[in-house]
């Protein structure tokens, strides 16, 4: 089971998938996935799509790599030997279980980032819940930081994250210096 298309879909040439979820962040890593694999049972709990219209439209000229299932829970990842092997589901329209046999799983669902206690604090959230930053990683409180996979525009990937932490504490740094020199 995975969780970034990027990191592990190369491991997939040729073998078929499922991916979970149908926002965004699932329809641009299962479009990034027809790199790779055969084909792709895209599992979506509810009756449409939350992606973009944008994405949509580029998931519709992929419909020969790409099944989008709709009112299809995911209830059970099967394996064997240490491998998947299937995904079961249940089809909500019908009550009926499902099957999907495959190579390997990805899930993209619950992209929300822990920032809901920011909300009456006067820094600047995006549409999502993302937190704003200028190119310094600067809120829009002066002084107020942030780094990682909860800034808008993030990347999602931890070396991601970790540099942007050094870079946040850099400058972090430099504006208290800034700061030092202009308070008496």
């Amino acid at each position: 089971m995975h969780y970034c298309a990027t990191c592990d879909g190369a491991f997939y040439r040729d073998k078929q998938l499922v991916a979970v979820g149908g926002g965004n962040s699932a329809v641009q890593e299962s479009l990034f996935l027809t790199k790779f694999a055969s084909h792709i049972d895209m599992l979506v709990r509810g009756d449409s799509l939350r992606a973009s219209e944008v994405l949509q439209e580029e998931l519709g000229r992929h419909s020969d790599k790409i099944t989008v299932h709709f009112n299809t829970t995911t209830d059970e990842i099967v394996g064997e030997n240490g491998k998947v092997i299937k995904v079961i589901g249940t089809d909500k329209t019908t009550g009926r279980k499902v099957e999907y046999p495959t190579d390997g799983v990805f899930v993209f669902i619950g992209l929300f980032p822990n920032t809901q206690f920011l909300k009456s604090s006067g820094i600047e959230l995006d549409e999502f819940g993302f937190i704003n930053t200028d190119e310094r990683l600067m809120t829009n409180l002066p002084g107020v930081f942030a780094a990682g996979d909860v800034r808008h525009g993030a990347t999602m990937q931890i070396a991601s994250a970790s540099g942007e932490g050094a870079t946040a504490a850099l400058m972090i740094r430099h504006y208290l210096k800034e700061h030092d020199k202009l308070e008496p």
